[in-house]
């Protein structure tokens, strides 16, 4: 009889399909079950993929539209999406002489056009009709004319020579005295107790000219710029200019002396 009621009292054993009590999950861990299989909230990253692509498609679609068929990114063109680009980041950069600038002037059609201005070259081939023979700008293929860019003066300073460019923003009052204050200086040379004053003088003048050489160096840099940011032309490199020393320093021309001063032109 002992072991019938020893039996009795022992508990029942778990089904195979219900869990054991000491397996039984807890609340938190059946709510994140519930989550997985049931998704009441969240955005995953494969949604915000879905809805980008879907906004992207749209805005080309538009685009399409609107253009008449002419883009699909509203005619916006990247300057690495355009095939001269590319094929200018690929080649090696080059460096010429003088002598081997002169040869791409576009009077060889095998050779490109170039146009170089203070040491840097550029093709400009995809404009022959600028920078090739006849064109209204072809004095410029083949060479280096900074000095021109700066002065206007197209027939006489074909050059990369810049020397003395900054007199033609030197004019009016400022011409004056600099004119009076060099004047002064050549009488008061050699003369004693008069260094502090020479030196004074000197001072503003070559403040005068450190600021009409930053406007040389501006107008410059705009046309480096132009040629670089332009969507035809692009940059080959580089050439290398014989040295000036002991060379004269050139002389205005009529057109640059008289020229006032303007950043916008």
């Amino acid at each position: 009889m002992s072991e019938i009621s020893d039996v009795r009292q022992r508990k029942p054993l778990p089904l195979p399909d219900e869990p054991s009590p000491s397996k039984k999950k807890t609340k938190n861990e059946d709510d994140d079950a519930n989550l997985i299989d049931n998704p009441r909230f969240g955005i995953s990253i494969l949604d915000v993929l879905r809805v980008l692509s879907g906004l992207l498609l749209l805005s080309c679609i538009f685009s399409w539209l609107i253009t008449d068929g002419t883009s699909l990114t509203w005619g916006y063109r990247p300057r690495i999406s355009r095939w001269r680009t590319l094929k200018a980041f690929f080649q090696p950069a080059v460096n010429l002489t003088d002598a081997e600038l002169a040869l791409y002037d576009g009077t060889d059609p095998t050779r490109p056009i170039y146009v170089a201005i203070n040491g840097s070259v550029f093709d400009v081939s995809a404009n022959p009709a600028m920078y090739g023979p006849g064109g209204g700008y072809h004095f410029f293929a083949g060479r280096d004319a900074a000095r021109a860019y700066v002065s206007g003066c197209f027939a006489e300073d074909l050059t990369w020579d810049l020397r003395g460019l900054e007199e033609m923003y030197i004019t009016g009052r400022g011409r004056e005295e600099d004119e009076a204050e060099l004047a002064e200086i050549s009488q008061l040379r050699g003369r004693e107790g008069m260094d502090g004053r020479i030196r004074w003088l000197q001072s503003r003048r070559d403040k005068r000219r450190k600021e009409a050489w930053q406007k040389v160096a501006k107008q410059v840099d705009h046309w480096d710029r132009f040629f670089r940011a332009h969507e035809r032309y692009f940059y080959v490199g580089r050439v290398v200019h014989e040295s000036l020393d002991g060379k004269p320093v050139r002389e205005l021309c009529k057109k640059g002396g008289k020229r006032k001063p303007s950043s916008s032109k």
